[in-house]
């Protein structure tokens, strides 16, 4: 694999991913392999619209599912999946009406990073491929997270937003 030492330890991060009513199985595969590039390992699945685990899950993951596979936690609700988080950020592209506190990712990461004092504690969740999540989903809750895009054309891939918001973790200090 390209720019892959493998003579280096990874350094795990502990924030988790949590993915909504996830429907393709390659989503997946790319959202490991995205975790993977940016230390996190702790994913946890709502209620997938997929069998765990599939072929083309694994495949797309691109070694990733070897490593991370194990950690992955399934749920039957997302209340069921948060209720160890204590810092739970929602992710949306689209600006929404509601009462938490609305960011970009950078902004918003530095500080629940500088805020947040066990970062076991804290969830990135992201909805599902068709739609993004609900608004009762966002409003549980402490913080959204927007992903700025163009205003034409605001459609990103589910593993691009989880890319994003491990890359930002990532790059905080």
């Amino acid at each position: 694999m390209a720019g892959t030492d493998s003579s280096q330890n990874i350094k795990f991060e502990n924030p988790c991913i949590i993915l909504n009513e996830t429907q393709l199985p390659e989503n997946v595969g790319m959202v490991m392999r995205a975790m993977l590039n940016f230390g996190f390992k702790n994913l946890r699945l709502v209620n997938p619209k997929l069998n765990w685990p599939d072929k083309k899950m694994i495949s797309s993951s691109a070694g990733a599912y070897d490593i991370i596979g194990k950690n992955v936690r399934i749920f039957n609700s997302l209340e069921e999946s948060i209720e160890d988080i204590k810092y739970l950020c929602a992710t949306s592209v689209r600006k929404r009406d509601l009462d938490s506190f609305v960011g970009v990712p950078r902004d918003t990461i530095k500080k629940i990073s500088k805020n947040a004092s066990n970062s076991n504690a804290i969830g990135f969740l992201f909805g599902p491929e068709k739609a993004g999540l609900k608004n009762s989903d966002l409003a549980l809750a402490n913080m959204v997270i927007n992903i700025p895009t163009n205003k034409a054309f605001g459609s990103l891939n589910l593993a691009m937003s989880v890319n994003i918001i491990c890359y930002e973790w990532y790059i905080k200090n």
